[in-house]
């Protein structure tokens, strides 16, 4: 799923299989990853911080399980990229 902004990135029970993310501003960046539907709440999921003009890509061997959904929240900064969905 692409990401770019604080967004739903799915609204039912789902695996977070990871993710690979670029800041795009030349400032540093925050990004969190709930077990949520709907909003940046609930239980985090993962939580990165990005250099300016940094990247990461992760991805947990198993995955991450999520009950209510995954929610996507950028932080800070300005971010592109994918989320991974199992």
């Amino acid at each position: 799923v692409s990401v770019t902004t604080s967004a739903a990135v799915v609204a039912t029970r789902a695996v977070f299989m990871g993710a690979s993310v670029r800041e795009t501003a030349g400032a540093t960046a925050a990004v969190r990853v709930y077990d949520n539907a709907s909003a940046a709440s609930g239980t985090l999921v993962a939580a990165f911080s990005l250099p300016a003009n940094g990247s990461f890509a992760v991805a947990p061997p198993h995955g991450v399980q999520a009950v209510n959904g995954l929610y996507w929240s950028v932080v800070s900064g300005a971010v592109e990229g994918s989320v991974w969905v199992g």
